[in-house]
């Protein structure tokens, strides 16, 4: 394992451990295992302390590729009628889920690894409970704020019976992962160095809290810069979210993991996976991947299905409908000749 930090302000203070460079006020944490094998501990001891860290070297060159190119390939056109595509619920994003490209994302996705430090850190099993493959349009406005996934009460949808409680947020109760498909520095993922142990005092939206506590939040923000194929790793309680506003394009893979322990086997919304993906996991890769859970939404009801809620939506609809009118008629019309 080389551990190295990341230069800003071009402040570098070399007398820390070798390989190591600090920035002014905060570093970025990079675990880079290419090469030699990971040290578990360091890595789950940073998600504890700093409540984020960044893996480098998780995915071979041939396996990014090969999530590159399909992910490009899912972005060319939506899902229309059935065809293989993207969803979109407005403007800047396109999405769809990563279960979908098949390949090396399914093993990512899945990772012994990956699975082995949040199990290890949340002391508990886990679940993959939500994934998307994000682009996002380098807008120049900000259109997603800095959030904590988690508060007092929260309720993913009406369906959850209770909300979470205090004593429930003092555990890591989900770790989420954003995998870069492309090397990123503006329009970067951030985070705010220790504001996991906070326990959302005020909620999940940074906008509801005292204007001192908010500037010593935002003091403790850092962005995660990194190349294709790092792995940013993050506590879902601390406060984080894109680097807005941003005129760069983002192409990403989202991943959310529960703790089984505070939650129970339950998904967001079901896993759709393509039958033949299945070969090669293993029973603990299933089992993360949601086999015998249950879940919060139906697929059709979850938030990223809500285009058809627009206006236009019933007037696409109505397109597909007549789209072999024309056919019919033909076809019928033909019918009708030969009969007579």
């Amino acid at each position: 394992m080389v551990l190295i930090g990341v230069v800003y302000h071009y402040a570098v203070d070399l007398t820390l451990q070798p390989c190591t460079y600090r920035m002014t006020v905060f570093p970025l944490t990079i675990f880079d295992i290419s090469s030699v094998p990971l040290d578990k501990k360091a890595v789950v001891e940073c998600l504890a302390q700093r409540g984020f860290c960044i893996l480098r070297g998780i995915l071979s060159h041939t396996d990014l590729a090969d999530i590159q190119s399909r992910a490009a390939h899912v972005l060319k056109k939506p899902a229309v009628a059935g065809s293989y595509g993207y969803n979109k619920y407005d403007h800047p994003k396109k999405t769809a889920n990563p279960f979908i490209l098949g390949g090396a994302a399914i093993p990512f996705m899945l990772h012994p690894t990956i699975i082995d430090i949040i199990e290890t850190r949340m002391e508990s099993e886990c679940i993959l409970a939500e994934t998307v493959l994000k682009f996002d349009k380098g807008v120049g406005y900000a259109y997603f704020p800095l959030h904590t996934d988690f508060a007092v009460g929260w309720k993913k949808s009406r369906n959850m019976e209770t909300g979470l409680t205090s004593e429930q947020l003092a555990d890591p109760v989900g770790i989420g992962g954003v995998l870069y498909l492309h090397d990123t520095e503006e329009g970067a993922f951030t985070y705010c160095d220790g504001t996991h142990t906070m326990g959302a005092p005020y909620g999940q939206s940074l906008r509801k809290y005292p204007v001192n506590l908010q500037r010593d939040i935002l003091s403790k923000r850092v962005r995660c810069d990194g190349k294709a194929g790092d792995l940013v790793l993050f506590d879902d309680r601390g406060f984080h979210g894109p680097d807005h506003p941003s005129k760069k394009d983002r192409l990403v893979i989202l991943l959310d993991y529960y703790r089984v322990k505070t939650f129970g086997r339950i998904q967001v919304s079901p896993m759709p996976i393509w039958s033949t993906d299945l070969a090669g996991l293993s029973d603990h890769q299933i089992r993360v991947l949601g086999a015998g859970a249950t879940s919060i939404e139906s697929y059709n009801t979850h938030s990223k299905s809500r285009f058809q809620k627009h206006w236009i939506f019933p007037i696409i609809v109505m397109l597909i409908e007549k789209a072999y009118l024309f056919d019919h008629c033909k076809n019928w019309l033909k019918a009708k000749l030969r009969r007579s």
